[in-house]
């Protein structure tokens, strides 16, 4: 399948018939969202593209925000580049984060006793973003680190979520992830996605391999308050050459999901 499904967040956001939706706050947001790890500056043509936004409304948005601190102007290449200011929205929200204050040891520890990358995710649109990432050093072709995100639908850590999230909520996912791959590929992807859900229901974690990555392997299961208000999902993965599907379907999964189970109250 060669659907990019890095893409799926494009327009996922549909304020129609909601009166107190400030419309140019959200496009300034979509502006900041559009710039990606690796992707460098952007200028205006580049930034309407990615977000759809007329190119006089971009130059407005991003003039405003090159005021606000959040964009620097790159006068000799006529683009945008984030600040290190947008950083501090996002530092309020890890450093206030309980759960993950409650993690990191054990999955830390975890990691270096078994030279893997253990992730605790959160839902970001039709994606997971990464809020704690913790890794063995030796694992330098796996590019995790806190704020990457990753597909839903192709990943274990996006799979498990799907699996701890209500039926009414996952039928909504699947509706958003045909109109966005297409009905041919949503139909060749989901009944991968559905027999991972399978695998969290009957043994608390689901195995993924060579879909989000050639060579990759992982175990994801979801974490879930027991309100049902929260749900998150956690990882443990690394490259094919460094650990046995065995290890990691029958040692590390059912460890993850213990240790998911026991941070559930954490969520809040």
């Amino acid at each position: 399948m060669n659907t990019d499904v890095g893409d799926l967040d494009k327009t996922v956001v549909d304020p129609s018939g909601d009166r107190k939706f400030i419309t140019a706050l959200a496009r300034g947001f979509e502006i900041l969202r559009a710039f990606r790890p690796g992707c460098g500056a952007l200028g205006n043509q580049e930034l309407s593209a990615a977000t759809g936004i007329p190119k006089a409304t971009v130059s407005r948005l991003t003039h405003t925000l090159e005021e606000l601190g959040y964009l620097r102007h790159l006068k000799a290449e006529g683009k945008y580049e984030p600040t290190e200011a947008i950083l501090a929205l996002g530092y309020s929200v890890i450093s206030n984060l309980v759960v993950r204050q409650v993690a990191h040891d054990p999955m830390m520890e975890l990691a270096l006793q078994h030279d893997v990358s253990v992730g605790l995710a959160s839902r970001d649109r039709l994606s997971l973003i990464f809020v704690d990432v913790c890794k063995s050093r030796l694992l330098s072709t796996l590019h995790l680190d806190v704020g990457s995100r990753v597909p839903m639908p192709t990943t274990a850590v996006g799979r498990a979520f799907l699996a701890g999230v209500t039926e009414d909520e996952r039928a909504f996912f699947f509706e958003r992830f045909k109109e966005r791959l297409g009905s041919k590929d949503w139909a060749d992807l989901r009944p991968r996605v559905e027999e991972a859900i399978a695998q969290v229901d009957e043994r608390g974690y689901c195995y993924v391999e060579d879909e989000w990555h050639r060579g990759m392997r992982a175990v994801a299961t979801p974490l879930v308050a027991s309100d049902r208000s929260t749900v998150m999902s956690m990882m443990c993965g690394a490259p094919a050459f460094r650990v046995e599907r065995e290890k990691l379907e029958h040692e590390l999964g059912p460890r993850l999901a213990h240790l998911c189970e026991g941070l559930a109250p954490s969520l809040r």
